[in-house]
């Protein structure tokens, strides 16, 4: 590479992209950089917010938008003692990484990235605490796991499962057990879900709206978390009566996650989706993220129990995945298909898996996609 190349990209500044498609551009030809920077990244900001700088400085940036800190402002807001060229060195290293901004000598000023990153609303740092929980030690394991068990493809926890041989359990269980490995998974799933595309912006709800029946549930979200996939349908159709809403998942997630943010007239309810569907005759039972955690056994289950409820000609299943072409993947399908690997024993799936539903009794109708989702809508109908 010339001298003029080298100096014509060291010269590029943050200020230069004007909107979020050249920053993505910039991003994607940088992979390599990312690459090697992150785990530093990583190693550089954990420490601020375990001693608590990142969240009072989010919360002061608020009061006074944009103001300039100091090492010795930073360090007053530090729950425990921290040694000051300790904590210079991690500002250092985050600064030239343009999380923060370097205003001058030990004064540094906060960004978009670094806000988002402190603010609990993102999720954006839980991000960060689930690597450092999950996808860090299990990805250093898989390797080993793989090869003590012959280089065969893990399907299913009940064969052999990577994260049991880092943690002693499978993943489900060790959350259930552990609440704030549990609280980082949760968090990750919900920044997940804001960072990628709607799926109101993929698929035709006004298809899933005309003709029902609304005296009877309208969408079932089984397995919905926080409920934002059934927030963004009422987003969608506003005029939706109270009750043709619901938002299925285990007691200890309906309790806990994101009820304040939903709207009145969605309908929480502990589930267990292996368990018979207490709620017959819906328009749409909706799976979002949910079957790429499970085998092909797990996955047809799950599917049963909304089969045996499902109306004929008018029920429909719908699956908010990952559908992996045959050529031409993105990074974060494959980013997402090594970490099912390596936490859970799960898979992203091509079409042509998605299209075997019909060996569970059901027909794919269409599958809805959209050149800036990294999801898919697959529809599916009793056959």
């Amino acid at each position: 590479m010339s001298p003029d190349v080298i100096s014509t990209l060291d010269a590029i500044q943050p200020s230069q992209f004007t909107a979020p498609a050249d920053r993505f551009a910039a991003k994607e030809a940088a992979r390599w950089a990312i690459t090697f920077e992150g785990p530093g990244l990583v190693a550089g900001r954990q420490p601020l917010q375990d001693l608590g700088i990142w969240t009072k400085w989010t919360e002061a940036d608020r009061q006074n938008p944009g103001a300039a800190r100091t090492l010795d402002e930073l360090l007053s807001w530090a729950h425990t003692t921290c040694e000051p060229n300790l904590l210079r060195r991690f500002l250092r290293h985050i600064a030239a990484l343009y999380v923060i901004q370097e205003m001058g000598v030990d004064t540094w000023q906060s960004t978009p990235t670094s806000l988002a990153l402190g603010a609990q609303e993102t999720h954006a740092g839980e991000v960060i605490k689930a690597g450092l929980d999950h996808s860090i030690p299990c990805g250093r394991n898989l390797a080993r796991v793989l090869a003590k068990n012959g280089y065969k493809e893990p399907l299913g926890i009940s064969s052999f499962d990577n994260y049991r041989d880092v943690f002693g359990r499978d993943f489900f269980n060790y959350v259930q057990d552990h609440p704030e490995a549990g609280g980082s998974f949760q968090g990750v799933m919900t920044s997940l879900t804001q960072y990628k595309m709607i799926w109101t912006d993929v698929y035709d709800t006004q298809h899933l709206v005309a003709g029902a029946d609304l005296t009877k549930p309208l969408f079932v979200d089984v397995g919905g978390a926080q409920g934002f996939d059934a927030q963004r349908l009422l987003d969608r159709h506003p005029d939706l009566p109270v009750g043709v809403l619901i938002v299925q998942d285990l007691p200890e997630v309906v309790t806990t996650h994101g009820k304040e943010k939903l709207d009145s007239r969605i309908r929480k309810m502990a589930h267990d989706f292996f368990q018979p569907q207490p709620i017959t005759g819906a328009r749409a039972y909706f799976f979002h993220a949910v079957p790429h955690d499970w085998p092909n056994a797990d996955v047809a289950r799950m599917f049963a129990e909304v089969k045996k409820v499902m109306t004929p000609g008018y029920s429909k299943l719908l699956i908010y995945e990952v559908v992996l072409p045959a050529q031409g993947a993105t990074h974060l399908m494959t980013t997402l298909d090594l970490a099912l690997m390596s936490c859970t024993s799960g898979l992203e799936r091509t079409e042509e898996a998605w299209r075997a539903l019909k060996e569970g009794g059901f027909k794919v109708t269409s599958i809805s996609r959209h050149p800036m989702a990294v999801e898919g809508v697959i529809e599916a109908e009793i056959e």
